[in-house]
């Protein structure tokens, strides 16, 4: 199933890019370029659970896909009104905060969105946790409180 799954992802891809639909040599060329990419990650051994999730995880990310873009515009606005009132504060820190995802898959994805939300970035992933730099002391308790993670948790199905 895995496998199917990663034709179908790898079929979508190459058609969106091309946009080649009518042209029967291309579509070919694409197939072959497909199949040879499949060959060479099943004997590479790099199509398994954890670097592709399987399709479980794709409606779940349809799920999680909204909240994180929620997350993504409140901070947009946080950030904007403190580039434009200079009367609110600003204050830069590092925190570590701890995470309990259970794969690789949840660990990246929890690291990338708190990097795609406006005002924090990670770092550095140890096993002790996640090393954050905050604009704000509000941007660094927000990522404390654990709601984030728990959405991803819920992503990765441990939840």
């Amino acid at each position: 199933m895995r496998y199917l799954t990663f034709v179908l992802v790898l079929c979508g891809f190459y058609a969106v890019l091309s946009g080649q639909f009518h042209n029967s040599f291309l579509m070919a060329v694409g197939a072959g370029c497909i199949a040879l990419i499949v060959f060479l990650g099943a004997r590479m051994g790099i199509v398994d659970e954890e670097s592709y999730p399987g399709p479980g995880v794709w409606l779940r990310a349809l799920l999680y896909a909204p909240y994180l873009l929620w997350q993504v515009i409140i901070s947009n606005i946080d950030v904007l009104k403190r580039v434009l009132s200079p009367s609110m504060p600003v204050s830069p820190r590092m925190v570590r905060v701890p995470y309990s995802t259970k794969t690789a898959f949840g660990t990246v994805t929890y690291a990338n969105s708190i990097t795609l939300t406006p005002g924090t970035v990670t770092v550095e992933v140890t096993d002790d946790g996640l090393l954050i730099h905050a604009l704000t002391a509000e941007a660094a308790d927000g990522l404390k409180d654990g709601s984030m993670e728990a959405q991803v948790k819920r992503l990765e199905g441990t939840k």
